[in-house]
């Protein structure tokens, strides 16, 4: 390969900074940014498994949320715009721990990107800064009397939030504040893997109806709507966006779909809603919590599932021009195949699909 002529190095444009490029919803990001173009320079903690980023042509710097805004400034320089997709999720972390890492790293990341001259920028939040909705809910709902985010995480996207726009603020930035539901797709950790454990039962499990619309989004649709969000008109300050209900799908669909991609049968077996709300309330009271989602409440979970999706996302439609470039069977499908290939290692996921075709038979 030819190297690049002077006149391409001077007018190529500056990098990307991005964190949490080694997670879900990090990773789509870069993907979208390099898939067009763009470079990206990805902040990573070490011990950290960067081979994706690294395959995709991003520059790696080893670092952490914990290091000073000037410190975090000195990595960015040179660079144009700064993504903050890093974040503690629903975990068993202290809430000085959670502070620390989802308030404090915000702040000195963005405090960092100010120092650096950076004066655009996309901070990854979540529906979670959103209290209790009875209806249909846009940006404005988080200011409403119920608006009191429940549980630590909620609260600590919540004054991210607001740390985040008062740096923006101070330093004259632009920012977009994404709030996604729940996230699914390549590299998925947290609910993708869920869906699949559910689906090697004999009979699955549908809370409520199964029909109703949920508030779910799929990483490479968010990532599009980061992407708009970087060249967009852009007041001061921080702007909040719903990116939510990309494609409408209920339960029944994401996993009738995600079971036929896997080779899987589906054979639904649903709960009346009554039941499950009932079921959620006792469990909460009796201070009981979901594995590896730390403080979660069970009810928020069963409202996800059970609830119509009630977060607008007109605002991102009509100010970012979001349009969502994967089909829901595009998204399910990428999804299935990662599901796929990462059991392929290890054997888990053969064993598993063995088992349930067995048990189906």
């Amino acid at each position: 390969m030819a190297a690049p002529t002077e006149h391409e190095v001077v007018h190529s444009p500056p990098p990307v900074f991005l964190t949490g490029g080694t997670g879900l919803v990090g990773s789509h990001i870069a993907e979208a940014l390099r898939s067009g173009g763009t470079r990206v320079r990805a902040l990573h903690r070490a011990g950290s498994d960067t081979n994706h980023l690294h395959a995709l042509g991003c520059e790696l710097v080893e670092g952490e949320l914990d290091w000073s805004a000037k410190a975090l400034g000195e990595v960015m320089a040179g660079c144009g715009a700064v993504v903050h997709a890093a974040a503690s999720v629903y975990g068993n972390l202290p809430w000085t721990r959670l502070h620390e890492i989802n308030v404090g790293g915000a702040l000195r990341v963005f405090q960092g990107a100010a120092g650096a001259g950076i004066r655009r920028g996309v901070h990854v939040s979540s529906v979670a800064v959103y209290g209790s909705l009875a209806g249909p809910a846009d940006e404005t709902a988080a200011d409403s009397p119920n608006g009191a985010p429940r549980g630590g995480y909620g609260r600590s996207k919540r004054e991210a939030e607001e740390a985040v726009g008062g740096a923006a603020r101070e330093s004259g930035m632009r920012v977009a504040l994404l709030r996604p539901p729940v996230v699914y797709g390549e590299r998925d950790r947290l609910f993708t893997p869920r869906l699949v454990r559910t689906l090697c039962f004999p009979v699955h499990l549908v809370l409520g109806s199964g029909r109703t619309p949920i508030a779910t989004v799929y990483a490479g649709n968010l990532a599009q709507a980061a992407l708009a969000a970087l060249v967009a008109e852009l007041p001061v300050g921080a702007r909040p966006y719903n990116v939510s209900g990309d494609h409408p799908v209920s339960q029944r669909a994401l996993l009738a779909g995600l079971a036929r991609h896997l080779g899987l049968p589906f054979r639904p077996v649903a709960i009346p809603r009554h039941l499950v709300m009932a079921g959620a309330r006792v469990v909460d009271a009796l201070g009981g919590r979901l594995p590896g989602l730390g403080g979660l409440r069970l009810r928020r979970v069963v409202e996800v599932a059970v609830l119509p999706d009630p977060y607008r996302s007109e605002r991102a439609r009509e100010e970012l021009g979001w349009a969502p470039p994967f089909t829901l069977e595009e998204a399910l499908a990428r999804t299935a195949a990662w599901v796929t290939e990462e059991g392929k290692s290890t054997g888990e996921w053969r064993s598993r699909k063995t088992r349930t075709k067995r048990s189906s038979g």
